[in-house]
């Protein structure tokens, strides 16, 4: 009987714990809920400033790409100018080195003439005609080269008549005789050939 009753107590106890663990603990919804929206609302700000952030950082890096891209050319036209003033001042000094030197090849020149003229030694003839051709080959890998003058129309730009003729035997304007030797460099002249010209119009010593 006594064995009978303490099984009959074991066995409501079980039940009493088997009930225990079957009812259900009651969560409140809205604590849930709250503590996701919370999570979930930080998590939105954070993804925002770090999209403010990269947006920001985006324009820099376009701005520095065009600070960039103008330093750029501004250099490029830097050293376009440097280059230019260069070779606008080797030029410059070319010419005037090339000027200070066209008296001395008028000199030659005009030796070599006086000296076949007098009948010169015909040996000291050849040495001052291989200087001159010496000096003229410089030149003329420096862009220098004579004008020329004797049967061609007489052009203001390259030639400067110091005297005329009128003579039947040549063309109107036609360059009759050299006074001086003309230089260009470059097709820049240097000096303008002096020259005679001949003025001749036909139709007018006819009538």
């Amino acid at each position: 009987m006594a064995r009978q009753k303490e099984d009959e107590i074991n066995k409501d106890g079980d039940m009493k714990m088997n009930n225990q663990k079957e009812e259900p603990k009651v969560i409140n919804e809205n604590e849930t809920l709250g503590c996701d929206e919370i999570s979930i609302e930080e998590l939105k700000n954070t993804c925002e400033e770090y999209r403010n952030t990269a947006e920001e950082y985006k324009k820099k890096s376009e701005e520095y790409l065009k600070n960039l891209k103008s330093l750029k050319a501004e250099f490029e036209n830097y050293r376009k100018r440097e280059t230019q003033y260069r070779e606008s001042f080797i030029k410059s000094s070319n010419r005037d080195l090339i000027l200070k030197l066209l008296p001395v090849m008028d000199d030659m020149d005009n030796a070599i003439l006086e000296s076949k003229k007098n009948e010169v030694h015909q040996s000291y003839i050849e040495g001052a005609e291989l200087i001159y051709r010496k000096l003229l080959n410089i030149l003329e890998k420096e862009g220098v080269r004579q004008i020329t003058t004797l049967g061609e129309k007489f052009d203001p730009k390259y030639h400067e008549a110091m005297m005329t003729i009128s003579s039947p035997d040549y063309e109107d304007y036609a360059i009759v005789d050299e006074l001086r030797k003309g230089y260009v460099l470059n097709e820049e002249v240097l000096r303008a050939a002096q020259v005679s010209v001949n003025r001749w119009d036909k139709n007018e010593k006819e009538r």
